[in-house]
């Protein structure tokens, strides 16, 4: 287990903030002096923000389990780098199109959308009882609703 306390869940969102002020420099210098380097390195921050937003979601009591971080959080990462990375080596050339997208487009509706997707999905399945809430958890849960269920 990793522990994610509010300490370090404020350098995340720090960490975070910087990056968000990364991609708009990336973005906007990338573009003005067509700087694609510096785009795509604006692309793979982009990918580093939602790897800080699993880390400060996924955290239960200020816990993270090893299982958690390495699926969906950081093979997230590795499909969204893959994707971008498609994107960026086959931006500008002509090639022949997959179901009327450019090839670099179609990798990244497969890989980024439909990959992440089932990424989080199928590990949201597999770990919701004993990571994310726990049987002991939502008891509690339940107990707390039903002491204001008298109240009300």
């Amino acid at each position: 287990m990793i522990t994610i306390d509010d300490k370090k869940r404020d350098v995340i969102v720090v960490i975070n903030a910087l990056l968000w002020a990364f991609v708009l420099y990336a973005s906007w210098s990338g573009a003005i002096n067509k700087n694609n380097d510096l785009i795509f390195y604006g692309l793979i921050a982009s990918a580093l923000i939602v790897v800080c937003f699993y880390l400060m979601g996924a955290v239960t009591n200020d816990k993270m389990s090893i299982p958690v971080l390495i699926f969906p959080v950081i093979i997230n990462l590795v499909l969204w780098i893959i994707a971008f990375t498609m994107a960026y080596q086959t931006r500008g050339q002509k090639m022949d199109f997959i179901w009327g997208m450019h090839p670099g487009m179609f990798g990244m509706i497969i890989i980024f959308w439909v990959g992440t997707m089932i990424c989080t999905a199928v590990s949201f399945g597999l770990f919701f009882d004993k990571y994310y809430l726990p049987e002991a958890k939502w008891a509690e849960f339940q107990k707390e609703v039903a002491q204001l269920e008298k109240i009300h």
